[in-house]
């Protein structure tokens, strides 16, 4: 069975492990990056759990529909968020297909709702679009250019039910 939580801090060497694993070396971001995303939000930063340990990891953050925060980059603090941004969805390669990304998904999708948010936007790359379409996710007009998520970068967003 899985189940998810929130990040601490001795989960980062194994997020670094399934980032190394996931992405293509253009895409691979410092600790200290990620450790920036956490720490802007942590209640809405997870790892996903079996029996074995941690097979994935979300990271999420309050944004501005219509941005993407540049990658590898500190996060502003000028912005006013009306949004969960998905900065980072990442499952190992022996647990895809197990259901851990969209129970993540589920995850940051709940963050959102408890926090008063009415969307989630994030930036699809690496071919991933599909996924996000099936997680209920649609291409919107972004501000500004996706420059640095590679070709393929598809902005996101998804509506959230009103309770």
């Amino acid at each position: 069975m899985t189940t998810y939580r929130p990040i601490t801090k001795t989960d980062w060497p194994r997020i670094l492990d399934i980032q190394r694993e996931c992405y293509a070396p253009y895409f691979l971001e410092s600790l200290s990056a990620l450790q920036n995303r956490w720490t802007a939000s942590p209640d809405s930063c997870f790892v996903v759990e079996d029996p074995a340990g941690i097979i994935g990891y979300a990271l999420s953050h309050p944004w501005q529909q219509g941005h993407a925060p540049a990658l590898g980059m500190p996060l502003g603090e000028s912005i006013s968020p009306d949004l969960l941004y998905i900065h980072d969805v990442a499952v190992s390669k022996e647990a895809r297909g197990s259901g851990a990304a969209s129970r993540l998904v589920g995850a940051l999708t709940s963050r959102a709702l408890a926090g008063g948010l009415n969307r989630m936007a994030l930036t699809s790359v690496q071919g991933s679009s599909h996924f996000w379409a099936h997680q209920g996710f649609a291409p919107a007009a972004v501000d500004g250019s996706l420059e640095g998520y590679g070709p393929d970068a598809v902005y996101m967003v998804k509506p959230l039910p009103h309770p």
